[in-house]
């Protein structure tokens, strides 16, 4: 027989006077407790409030379970007749059931189809020898075959892995000697075709000018500076490995100098997909493409390297370790994508296409920035070579989604800093970075809209303030703030007579400190700020582009319009 107890004071055991009084000395005792915990011990540990409440909820809970009458009697010992159950087996239904539909999760509905090389026509260029890319070590992870024409170019010279033997001038001038190859010309039907000078976009344009020499002048360059460029292409050309790439640990990358105090576990000793990106992108930049000019043969072998690199996720990192990886993806990817766009090679167009999914899939969806890892929120660092990377994507006739660009912005905003947000933090909880600052500058540039996403006069001057507060020395050498500098700087001369003042002033700077610190045989030493995880090839290239800032981009006339597109949502404040 059960015993239901309905009295309200029964349920808590309050039919006596002795539990009445041992219940409210209990809650006495709780109420003193807790005001204990607000004031006497307000200071103490939170572990250790947390087991003091922790030790009297469960003397409650003991007090109250003596206090619970459950069962009373033995089966069937009262007066009510015993409940009797049955269990009764119906028959199943004899229609048959139409089987569920399967679902979907909508991340497989919206996942990207494998990376399968299309089927591309070979292409017979005049004038080049089919070559055969030698065979790479296998990476850790196998790259999907890609069933592309390799591109055209003569096996690439033997070149020691020694010193180099050669100075950079009789380099160039062995070059300037050597007849330039033939501009291919195939047929309507062909697969792929090559730009002629007024099919480049305009971005690129200036590179291939006539007067390109007296165009540079113009915006700050000289003789003297070009005359430094063509010595790193040199050089460049000259350590160029056999397999087309370059070694970045055999010109010292990988030296741990813990910059900013950070151990970054070597970064960089196996970073040769990214140094080859930037040295293709040094080549590229002074308008040699694996079509034409004295260098033609040199980038070809460049761009197969890198094809030869490509896992099947699209991924261009090669064998680089964890803090090194994105960067040479972004930087191989900005090559690839940019000699697509000067020359709409085809061929080229697999290996563009993977390596942008890939930069696309590593985004983080709500942060907004890409980092180390697929999942790890962002840094602007990072930011810089994506964003570039992802824009030279666009001019070679890449979709890149509206979203992206939203993120991006997003990212922008939440890493402004300074009075009136013209500086700007390595990430959106750390303190503000000169060198951060010029990065996020051009890449506010390159989202710039006019009505949008405007570019605020007052930001831009703090962030130019800032940048201009330390020009470049030889003594204290920092490529990659220079970098990002002298593209925003220039990019923005134009916009007040200011800035016009504070682009001069720190290109003289720049300069001066560039061609006095080059090398005889064309390089750059790696005594920088990044230069020892990057190595001789990384501050080369860097030096190099640095130098052809003149005219490797056409200043915009306008906004770059990727700002105000249909399916842009501008994230304010």
């Amino acid at each position: 027989m059960f015993v239901i107890l309905t009295a309200p004071l029964a349920i808590w055991g309050l039919t006596s006077t002795y539990w009445l009084i041992l219940w409210c000395v209990l809650a006495s005792l709780t109420v003193l407790l807790l005001v204990l915990l607000r004031t006497k011990w307000s200071k103490a540990r939170p572990w250790r409030k947390c087991a003091i409440l922790s030790l009297w909820v469960h003397v409650l809970l003991a007090c109250a379970a003596t206090t619970v009458c459950t069962v009373a009697g033995a089966p069937e010992s009262g007066d009510e007749k015993p409940i009797r159950v049955a269990v009764v087996t119906t028959a199943p239904e004899t229609s048959e059931q139409q089987p569920e539909e399967e679902l979907t999760p909508d991340w497989e509905l919206a996942a990207e189809p494998p990376l399968v090389a299309p089927e591309v026509e070979p292409l017979e260029a005049p004038e080049f020898e089919p070559w055969e890319a030698p065979t790479l070590e296998p990476p850790e992870t196998p790259a999907a075959p890609l069933q592309e024409t390799p591109l055209p170019s003569p096996l690439p010279s033997e070149k020691p892995d020694t010193e180099v033997r050669e100075s950079a001038s009789e380099m160039v001038a062995k070059k300037a000697q050597e007849p330039s190859p033939q501009e291919p010309h195939p047929e309507p039907d062909s697969a792929a075709a090559s730009k002629t000078e007024t099919d480049v976009p305009d971005t690129y344009s200036d590179r291939f000018a006539k007067d390109r020499d007296e165009l540079a002048e113009t915006r700050g360059g000289s003789a003297q500076t070009e005359r430094a460029v063509q010595a790193a292409l040199g050089w460049l050309a000259k350590v160029q490995s056999e397999n087309g790439g370059w070694d970045a640990s055999r010109f010292g990358a990988g030296k741990e100098d813990r910059v900013l105090g950070e151990d970054r576990q070597h970064a960089g000793v196996r970073a040769d997909t990214g140094v080859s990106g930037l040295a293709l992108l040094a080549f590229l930049g002074s308008g040699h493409t694996h079509l034409r000019g004295p260098y033609a043969q040199d980038v070809a072998s460049g761009l197969e390297y890198l094809r030869q690199s490509q896992r099947s996720d699209g991924s261009l990192y090669g064998d680089a370790q964890m803090f090194a990886r994105m960067y040479c993806h972004s930087m191989a990817t900005f090559a690839v994508c940019e000699a697509y766009a000067m020359t709409q090679d085809k061929r080229l167009a697999h290996m563009a296409r993977a390596a942008v999914r890939y930069t696309l899939s590593m985004q983080h969806p709500a942060d907004g920035g890409w980092r180390y890892r697929r999942g790890d929120t962002g840094d602007t660092s990072q930011l810089g070579w994506q964003l570039m990377t992802l824009k030279s994507a666009e001019l070679a006739s890449i979709n890149v989604p509206d979203i992206t660009w939203t993120r991006v912005e997003s990212f922008l905003r939440r890493v402004r800093r300074g009075s009136v947000g013209g500086l700007a933090a390595y990430r959106p909880d750390g303190p503000a970075s000169r060198t951060m600052t010029a990065e996020a500058l051009y890449c506010r540039q390159l989202l710039q809209g006019s009505e949008v996403y405007p570019l605020d006069p007052a930001a831009v001057r703090e962030a130019t303030h800032s940048i201009t507060e330390k020009l470049p020395t030889a003594a204290e050498r920092n490529l990659y703030f220079w970098y990002y500098a002298s593209l925003a700087l220039h990019n923005n001369q134009h916009q007040s007579p200011a800035a016009a003042q504070a682009w001069d002033e720190w290109n003289q700077h720049l300069t001066t400190a560039l061609v006095t610190t080059q090398q005889n045989d064309g390089s750059w030493d790696s005594n920088t700020t990044w230069g020892g995880y990057g190595g001789r090839v990384y501050t080369t290239a860097l030096s190099a582009l640095c130098l052809e800032v003149y005219y490797r981009y056409t200043p915009p006339e306008t906004s770059s319009e990727i700002a105000g597109r249909k399916g842009w949502q501008s994230v304010r404040k």
